[in-house]
């Protein structure tokens, strides 16, 4: 069993507070944070639908998807 398996995240973790505590305008870093996060899903749910898409397309699936 692996005692240190947590402790990359918590040293990432502790690190981020700890600068969060030197810069002057800490919203600014939260509203960037929060900018960057929610592009990243935007696009990976959209590449998610694209490649979806694709996937059935070629599969020769026709039609709407069911929900059961």
């Amino acid at each position: 069993m692996n005692s240190l398996k947590g402790f990359g995240l918590c040293a990432l973790l502790a690190a981020f507070i700890f600068g969060l505590t030197r810069v002057p305008n800490a919203s600014h870093v939260f509203l960037a944070l929060s900018i960057v996060i929610i592009a990243t899903c935007t696009v990976t749910f959209a590449a998610s639908i694209r490649r979806s898409r694709r996937d059935r397309r070629l599969a020769g699936v026709t039609g709407r998807r069911r929900r059961a």
